[in-house]
């Protein structure tokens, strides 16, 4: 399987990972696991597109979406030959596009053309994981370190809905699972081992 977990930093998504990883090794000592993040190491375009993101960012929407466009079709064949043996869990996916490069004055169907799902992997399952702008704004406050431009809260806000947007559209074509993580770790862990209860 292919598992994506999704939301804007602060929502708990990567701790989530680490619980999905944990749980189910526990389940069957046995399984085959690999964890992935985007952009990714191991392609080129992910390499430019972490780059940009540590140094002056991206110049448009445009540039950021051709980047993790061209990363996913890299990864995905590599993926494919790991999901032969292994489960998959991934930090971020195409959500996240449709999600940050829409609110960056591109369209939903601009951004889903530029996806060739044929040589794109898509997830047999999706984790969105929605957290309201105040409990946003207080575990990012936590970490005790600058905002990226991508932490600005009215710029969240926005891609917030569009992360809902997104999965409204998608529904019919995808298997999305929306949690409310507001609540604690383990109450949002509940609701994620219930999922994956349906398929391990």
């Amino acid at each position: 399987m292919f598992i994506v977990f999704e939301w804007v930093d602060g929502s708990g998504k990567d701790t989530q990972l680490d619980k999905t990883f944990a749980y189910l090794r526990k389940k069957d000592k046995n399984i085959h696991i690999w964890t992935t993040q985007e952009p990714t190491r191991s392609t080129e375009s992910g390499k430019k597109a972490l780059e940009k993101l540590s140094w002056d960012g991206f110049k448009d929407g445009r540039e950021a979406l051709e980047l993790f466009v061209k990363d996913r079709e890299e990864a995905t064949p590599f993926r494919r030959e790991m999901m032969k043996s292994s489960t998959i869990l991934s930090s971020r996916f195409d959500y996240s596009t449709f999600a940050y490069q829409w609110a960056q004055w591109l369209t939903f169907d601009e951004i889903y053309e530029a996806h060739n799902y044929k040589n794109i992997l898509i997830p047999d399952l999706t984790f969105i994981f929605d957290v309201n702008l105040e409990n946003i704004e207080k575990r990012i406050s936590e970490r005790w370190a600058k905002k990226e431009f991508f932490e600005e809260l009215d710029f969240l806000n926005k891609v917030r809905k569009l992360y809902l947007d997104s999965a409204e559209k998608l529904k019919s074509e995808r298997n999305i699972v929306i949690i409310d993580a507001n609540r604690s770790i383990e109450e949002v862990f509940e609701d994620v081992k219930t999922e994956l209860d349906k398929y391990f």
